[in-house]
């Protein structure tokens, strides 16, 4: 705070501290780390897709007969080039900024570099929902639409040759929402095969509206809780004072992470406002999902680094004042698309 002498009555003021509302997104999705990132050095990448995947069985053959063999088919993979998706964000500091920004005794010097500060940070948080945007679409929607990229709209469904897998949650009071998890995790290791099952590392249950009410309050789950944990447990889900999550409360259930995201309308646009859908957390290496990273396009030879955002200052030869620029480019690929069980309330 700053002291202001009124001249008139020779009193000091204190400038207090302004109340500022934060008008910005929650990036759930980016921060559950599902996706693995890869980068490349150009926005164009060639993918391998299996196109034919046989059933591997072996007939019985014939015990001393040496000619008489099976042979195992491989997969056929098809290589296929997609683009990346492309955004950016520039701000160029002008005289009436650095007006703004100067204080009594402040040299231009660092009221540009305030100016700059600000920028960067807008322009960081600007891409960043940019990117979740899309990440939210990939994992719930299972597409991503482009308007510039060569391959326009990717459908991972279309792509997987698969349909969307779908549960409806039972939650009459004679119901058990345990059985009902165990249930939907069957599914969801039968669409993922035996192999990739094995990596399978977790389960994450985003959930809204009564879905969120029934896997959190339902009769099942509130007779288990209260007679087999203390009162006072942190697990128990009915004596917790606040969840570990203060903007969107989550909880275990079963060895489910559930997130209760009611009134976050990005995701449940997609979902539905009473609905829920369950992801199988997966190991990096299993590839499930994927965000290709890209580099910069619009600068000679700035924002060419690894990485997902590419930010960098440039200076007017002639006047002399800054602009901040950032670039992204990326694509996010969901291999596992049918695995994704989603569902609603019975």
């Amino acid at each position: 705070m700053s002291e202001l002498m009124n001249l008139f009555t020779g009193q000091n003021a204190s400038f207090a501290s302004p109340f500022e509302f934060a008008n910005k997104q929650n990036k759930i999705i980016t921060s559950l780390g599902l996706f693995r990132s890869e980068n490349h050095d150009v926005n164009k990448i060639a993918l391998d897709r299996i196109v034919d995947e046989k059933m591997l069985k072996g007939l019985e053959r014939a015990m001393h007969v040496q000619s008489d063999w099976n042979s195992a088919s491989l997969p056929e993979f098809g290589t296929f080039l997609y683009q990346m998706k492309y955004s950016n964000s520039l701000n160029s500091v002008t005289s009436r900024e650095v007006e703004e920004y100067r204080r009594r005794g402040a040299i231009v010097e660092d009221s540009i570099a305030a100016v700059l500060s600000d920028f960067s940070d807008a322009q960081y948080d600007q891409m960043a929902n940019t990117v979740e945007a899309d990440l939210i679409s990939a994992l719930l929607a299972l597409k991503v639409e482009s308007q510039y990229a060569g391959q326009g709209d990717l459908d991972f469904l279309e792509m997987a040759g698969a349909t969307k897998t779908g549960f409806a949650l039972d939650t009459s009071s004679s119901a058990n929402v345990f059985q009902q998890l165990s249930a939907i995790n069957r599914v969801v290791n039968v669409k993922l095969g035996t192999s990739l099952a094995q990596q399978r590392t977790g389960t994450i249950i985003l959930a809204a509206g009564t879905a969120a009410d029934a896997l959190h309050y339902h009769t099942s789950i509130k007779d288990f809780l209260l007679y087999t944990m203390p009162m006072g447990s942190d697990a128990n889900l009915f004596t917790q004072v606040q969840g570990a999550n203060p903007a969107y409360e989550s909880w275990m259930l079963k060895g489910n992470i559930v997130i209760d995201v009611t009134g976050y309308t990005q995701i449940t646009d997609v979902i539905g406002e009473n609905g829920f859908v369950v992801i199988p957390k997966m190991a990096e290496n299993s590839n499930a999902y994927v965000l290709h990273q890209g580099i910069g396009t619009r600068h000679a030879t700035l924002g060419k680094e690894s990485g997902l955002y590419h930010q960098y200052i440039t200076t007017d030869p002639q006047w002399n004042y800054p602009s901040i620029a950032t670039e992204t480019a990326y694509l996010p690929i969901v291999n596992i698309p049918d695995a994704i069980v989603f569902g609603g309330v019975a």
